[in-house]
């Protein structure tokens, strides 16, 4: 398809979310669709953005945290899967010396960074790019073209990103078993 086409497609594609009975252009200024911030209020409508998904953190994925962080000498405590105060805090000793954005919380940058997590960091990806779509058609029926455009962008960014650090985990962590196995001593039998 090309480019022209493509551009077509989406513009088409997105002017029929706004027809729809959700994208009403009477709506309330404080009414918007699910997955989305309000980030300007006009008279009669508003401008939305995407919201951002988290990734999911479960039990498994906690604990494979805190055996990396141990492993690498932040002292996380004994491997729980329980997010603890001695878990955030090297967390925040490892964001720092990353130079990560510093919030003691397990966000898909520094699972990155960390080498776990790859298929929750992917797994959450589609909503970010769902939820720019939303956006977006709900900022075309209101009549916003503009921010409508940044939503797309920025729901397709916040997809690319977690796809590229999902991804940059599994070549990582694969590597490291490969790496680990090779150097595993042999039984001699």
């Amino acid at each position: 398809m090309k480019p022209r086409s493509a551009f077509l497609v989406c513009a088409l594609s997105l002017s029929t979310l706004g027809a729809s009975p959700a994208f009403s252009q009477n709506s309330a200024p404080s009414t918007h669709p699910t997955g989305t911030v309000v980030t300007k209020n006009h008279a009669d409508n508003n401008e939305v953005q995407p919201a951002r998904k988290q990734v999911g953190l479960s039990s498994d994925l906690i604990r494979s945290a805190q055996e990396k962080l141990n492993e690498k000498g932040y002292k996380a405590g004994a491997p729980s899967g329980r997010m603890n105060p001695m878990t955030r805090s090297a967390i925040r000793h490892f964001q720092q010396s990353e130079k990560l954005p510093v919030t003691g919380r397990l966000d898909e940058n520094t699972l990155s960074h960390l080498n776990v997590g790859a298929a929750s960091t992917l797994g959450s990806s589609p909503a970010d790019l769902g939820r720019g779509g939303k956006a977006a058609g709900h900022d075309i029926a209101q009549g916003h073209p503009i921010a409508a455009t940044k939503a797309m962008g920025t729901g397709i960014g916040r997809f690319g990103k977690k796809v590229g650090e999902g991804t940059k985990s599994v070549a990582v962590a694969t590597k490291d078993k490969v790496t680990t196995s090779k150097n595993a001593p042999t039984d001699p039998k």
